[in-house]
């Protein structure tokens, strides 16, 4: 019972908290790009780790991360036809 209702909080609040990240992330990029060129420059292994995970999580996850990225272009592509037509309409007018 204790499970359910966790996960139905983190589920409830998802959106929030991805939000939250986002904008944290936005704001703070510069400082953790810093840092972890410093760590990667103390530790040269530290890149080759880093780029073994990014290796590994795409090779699991890529079916989900291409449909992702195929959701984003039809959206952008829908969004670009939209204006095309409006502006073409406004130029008729």
């Amino acid at each position: 019972m204790r499970r359910m209702a966790k996960e139905s909080y983190y589920e409830r609040n998802r959106e929030a908290r991805c939000a939250y990240q986002r904008e944290y992330y936005k704001n703070n990029k510069e400082n953790i790009n810093k840092k972890r060129q410093i760590d990667e420059a103390i530790d040269p292994e530290k890149i080759e780790r880093r780029l073994r995970y990014n290796r590994d999580y795409y090779k699991k996850h890529r079916k989900r991360l291409l449909g992702m990225r195929a959701e984003r272009y039809k959206k952008l592509k829908r969004l670009r036809n939209k204006d095309t037509k409006k502006s073409g309409l406004q130029n008729l007018t």
